[in-house]
């Protein structure tokens, strides 16, 4: 109290709170200098724009002081941290007269399965002539499909409520349906890092690869490689089973670069 009384100190208080309010300025700017900004769509939920950009889900509500996600409405403008301009991940197109699924798959070649999954469409049959969907840059990083069957998603990657233990948590992978004992194929060329069985993986591989990139294959019925062998691209690690924390058998799949996991949908082709 006696400080905040003496006239010398009233100065250097002022300019220290002025260069604090500065400085979070810059910090608030230089942390939006990489960034872009986004005009929320109908039917756009901050996990639907956070899984686009591949961004985390609280980066974009902290970014935009956001409490509520029940706050944002179509034309809200939101600036997406660490996101890079859309075409980079991909175009809109119009859907016209005729078109087909089918037909948009072949012309921009990317999968069926891929469009519906990224336009969170119920089925290939679902379009509506004018209706805009999103078509995905699929990244050319050579990683090929973990299993030899028609791959079907049972669960995406992103928040969900986890079906065991019935909260919500974030799955850092996919999930495929498989019967037990189906063949499970190491995705790309690398060194086996781990193996065995882990806690909520149940018996799981971990396979490094160049690049800083890692998958993961959990679920597991058996193990067919040892920790420290190399593996080439397409050659049998596994058989799909049901172990560790799961409701059926199936098969999760993971990719990581750098530690972190990414969508494994933008680097496979699920046709």
């Amino acid at each position: 109290m006696q400080l905040l009384r003496d006239s010398n100190f009233l100065p250097i208080a002022i300019a220290v709170v002025l260069f604090s309010f500065v400085f979070a300025d810059q910090s608030v700017a230089s942390a939006k200098a990489s960034g872009i900004w986004y005009h929320v769509r109908q039917g756009d939920t901050v996990w639907d724009i956070a899984r686009k950009y591949k961004v985390s889900h609280n980066s974009i509500l902290k970014a935009n002081r956001i409490q509520s996600e029940k706050r944002i409405h179509i034309g809200k403008k939101l600036f997406i941290p660490g996101a890079f301009p859309e075409q980079q991940y991909g175009t809109w197109y119009k859907v016209k007269h005729g078109d087909t699924l089918s037909r948009i798959s072949v012309n921009h070649g990317v999968p069926i399965s891929n469009l519906v999954w990224q336009n969170r469409l119920k089925s290939a049959d679902h379009l509506q002539e004018n209706q805009k969907i999103f078509i995905p840059n699929l990244h050319s990083s050579g990683f090929a499909p973990p299993m030899r069957i028609k791959l079907v998603l049972t669960s995406n990657y992103g928040y969900r409520r986890h079906p065991v233990l019935k909260r919500r948590m974030f799955h850092h992978g996919i999930d495929f349906r498989a019967r037990k004992r189906t063949r499970v194929y190491a995705s790309k060329s690398g060194k086996i890092v781990r193996s065995g069985w882990r806690s909520g993986y149940g018996n799981y591989v971990l396979i490094k690869h160049a690049e800083g990139f890692e998958t993961l294959y959990g679920h597991l019925y058996i193990i067919r490689v040892k920790n420290r062998q190399y593996v080439k691209k397409g050659q049998v690690i596994a058989l799909s089973g049901n172990t560790g924390r799961s409701t059926g058998p199936h098969l999760h799949f993971e990719i990581r670069k750098n530690g972190k996991s990414i969508n494994p949908i933008h680097y496979l082709n699920l046709r």
